[in-house]
């Protein structure tokens, strides 16, 4: 068969046992332990060698409780696959196939398996309340199996669930209980990033960076992409939480070059996202555009309608099988039996019931949740293209200004000439006059000022304006625009030339302003006003699996 050639050792020796296997069932077992060794860094080899495994099973007429229970094993693998690429449809179908095969053969160790996995299939959803449900029923089945290893994982998935949905208590605990059971390097890496976590979260940054960068050297070596790439996000925004700017965006590339290689296309969302806001931070607002685009196109390609309704129709198809094997299985009992056959329909369609106004309620939230989140995303996109014409419209300004002026000068000194040229004195005396008043025309122009305020200040001011007129309606428009001009850093002689007024009615207003607020005259006036502002730029931190 066709494996793409890796330079893995272990990957190796599988594979050469795999060409010499002298049956199906040997064959099958090595094939699948391959696919999990190769999934780290190379989730299409690994899919590849599953659909064969699949395909041997299915030629099989009479399948034992041996090839159903690795066919079940075979299909938890597809869902983790599908998981990591973000086939959301694919993950959830894989999951739920392998769960109804382990429990109709009662293989509680598939079950916890495929039960695990679905706990990790609602978390990347954000759907904590059924990852939490999921990931307690699988941990129940570990436990009674004394199931070490996979109890270890489960322990660190579901203290990952909690800390994403803000319980750091409880996260606490199952990272704890985690810790004590993990043995491989990756595994306690995992644990250890969790604790790092928690760390960001108390503020002691300089222990949470160094958990980071040690797991980056340990995933590295391991060339497990996907964990190499969240922990470079990581890193990344701490040094952001640290306004260490430049070392952030060396992570935060490090950690997209991972993800591209991996498909990780959720990862991607958060990548893109968090690298467009840091180069808005450092002024660079071309690639912060150019970021926010690819983030946006990612984003959409996870967040479309019909997948919410392949989702959806899973669902419904997977509780209708269910509900059809129940059924046939009352028909084929005894005839004693039919009263127990009337109450469970009873209970199923009040059951559909439930369900069709639980899905009502469910599909109206997400329809909110869903514009809010546009909402969000148009505002952000009109930030960063704000940004982006603030400074095209200084350097407009500045040519615009220099044109006049050169204008004004070769207009000034063809009339000079032509005035030199005169040779009655009276007409030279009348000439010069009218020069002079026609220079004094020209300074008090007010078509710069005007345009500054209309091209120019409603751009650069649009955040400080929409404080002013959420916080602070008692000030005038008169009172607002000249904070706006300070907010620029204009003196107040440049404000009056701009306002067309004095320099005193411009302290004048400023004191009005001082009065209104409360503020004595060492007080900073804008200082005060931005200290009003709801907005939260701070960095976020992911924790992701």
């Amino acid at each position: 068969m066709g494996y793409s050639q890796t330079q893995d050792s272990i990957a190796l020796s599988f594979l050469q046992k795999i060409r010499t296997a002298t049956n199906d069932s040997v064959k099958i077992d090595l094939e699948l332990k391959l696919a999990d060794r190769t999934h780290f860094f190379d989730v299409d080899t690994s899919r590849t060698i599953v659909y064969n495994v699949l395909e041997t099973i299915e030629q099989r007429k009479n399948q034992s409780y041996y090839y159903k229970k690795q066919k079940a094993r075979a299909l938890n693998y597809l869902g983790v696959f599908a998981m990591k690429q973000d086939k959301t449809d694919e993950t959830l179908s894989h999951c739920l196939k392998a769960l109804e095969i382990c429990e109709v053969i009662q293989d509680s160790i598939g079950t916890g398996l495929a039960l695990h996995n679905l706990g990790m299939f609602y978390r990347i959803q954000e759907d904590y309340t059924k990852s939490i449900y999921y990931f307690k029923k699988g941990i129940a089945i570990k436990e009674l199996l004394h199931d070490v290893d996979g109890l270890a994982v489960s322990y660190q998935m579901l203290a990952n669930t909690f800390f994403n949905n803000k319980q750091n208590d409880s996260a606490l605990i199952y990272t704890k209980k985690a810790k004590a059971l993990m043995t491989s390097k990756r595994r306690v890496a995992n644990v250890n990033a969790a604790i790092a976590g928690i760390h960001y979260n108390n503020g002691t940054l300089d222990k949470a960076i160094g958990i980071y960068k040690e797991n980056i050297a340990n995933f590295k070596a391991a060339n497990d992409q996907s964990e190499l790439s969240l922990s470079h996000l990581n890193t990344a925004s701490v040094y952001i939480a640290l306004n260490n700017y430049d070392e952030a965006a060396v992570h935060l590339d490090s950690a997209i070059f991972s993800a591209k290689k991996q498909k990780y296309i959720e990862l991607l969302v958060v990548l893109y996202r968090q690298r467009s806001n840091l180069n808005s931070k450092q002024k660079k607002y071309a690639e912060a555009l150019e970021d926010y685009k690819i983030y946006k196109a990612y984003f959409d390609s996870i967040n479309d309608t019909k997948k919410t309704k392949r989702i959806t129709a899973l669902k419904l198809n997977y509780k209708f099988e269910k509900e059809k094997l129940a059924d046939q299985l009352v028909l084929e009992s005894e005839t004693s039996k039919r009263e127990l056959y009337f109450l469970l329909f009873i209970l199923t369609m009040c059951s559909g019931a439930i369900i069709l106004l639980l899905y009502r309620k469910n599909a109206k939230n997400r329809l909110r949740l869903s514009k809010s989140k546009l909402e969000r995303e148009q505002l952000e996109k009109l930030k960063t293209e704000l940004a982006l014409m603030t400074g095209e419209k200084e350097l407009t300004r500045a040519v615009v200004e220099n044109s006049l002026r050169q204008e004004v000068l070769h207009k000034t000194l063809e009339s000079v000439k032509d005035i030199i040229g005169l040779e009655n004195r009276q007409k030279r005396n009348n000439a010069l006059q009218t020069l002079w008043a026609t220079l004094l025309s020209e300074k008090t122009n007010k078509t710069t000022s005007e345009s500054f305020k209309t091209t120019y200040l409603d751009e650069v001011c649009m955040d400080f304006k929409v404080i002013l007129n959420t916080k602070f309606q008692k000030l005038n428009e008169k009172e607002k625009e000249i904070l706006c001009f300070m907010t620029l850093g204009l003196k107040a002689t440049q404000i009056s030339e701009l306002q067309k007024t004095t320099t005193s009615a411009i302290k004048s207003t400023r004191y009005r302003i001082r009065k209104k607020l409360n503020l004595d005259s060492k007080a900073d006036i804008i200082t005060f006003i931005k200290s009003k502002s709801d907005v939260n730029t701070e960095a976020e931190l992911y924790v992701l699996k």
